[in-house]
């Protein structure tokens, strides 16, 4: 009788370090609001600058040292599959602007750039990687108030587990998309 009790315990324990070695792997999360934080998570060696074999050289490398940032936010999920979210807002001197507005206009940006019900960009469209299976990189620029507008919802099977809309605002985002589970089965 003892033995069965160590054995059915010993089960019990075992099946439950297992689940929670297999939730803690798959249910991954993590949400960085600190711009000080920015270079280690999106700069040239950053942790999230390069999935779904893409490099995201159309966030900058570095936060320019007199830009004045308004919004910024990475969110990584993985809760069967990785979805990336970044968004970053800033505003800078002339010059400045000026230097990203054509570094970002010399990116060999995507052709086929509607997706996910995509009709058309709030502002400037400056670069763009858009893929129907993984979504979105791109950056827009509001020239008049010299501000950048830099944004990321990368994901797979043709919808993100991340509430996008709860981080990035509606006039952010292309015209007419979503990316939202109930919309995955549609067509691109």
């Amino acid at each position: 009788m003892y033995k069965k009790i160590v054995k059915i315990v010993s089960g019990i324990i075992i099946t439950g370090i297992f689940l929670l070695f297999v939730l803690s792997f798959f249910n991954n999360r993590q949400k960085v609001t600190d711009i000080a934080k920015y270079e280690k998570y999106l700069g040239a060696e950053g942790k999230y600058k390069e999935h779904f074999n893409t490099y995201n050289d159309i966030f900058p490398d570095a936060i320019p040292p007199n830009a004045e940032v308004s919004d910024f936010i990475y969110y990584y999920y993985n809760p069967w599959d990785p979805c990336y979210m970044g968004y970053l807002v800033y505003r800078c001197d002339e010059d400045v602007y000026t230097k990203e507005y054509e570094r970002l206009k010399a990116l060999s940006s995507s052709e086929d750039i509607y997706i996910y019900g995509a009709t058309d960009f709030p502002y400037e469209l400056c670069a763009v990687y858009a893929d129907e299976y993984y979504g979105y990189i791109y950056a827009l620029v509001d020239k008049e108030n010299s501000q950048l507008f830099y944004v990321e919802l990368r994901f797979c099977n043709g919808f993100t587990d991340i509430d996008y809309e709860k981080y990035i605002p509606k006039d952010h985002l292309p015209k007419g998309f979503s990316a939202k589970k109930e919309d995955s089965m549609r067509k691109n």
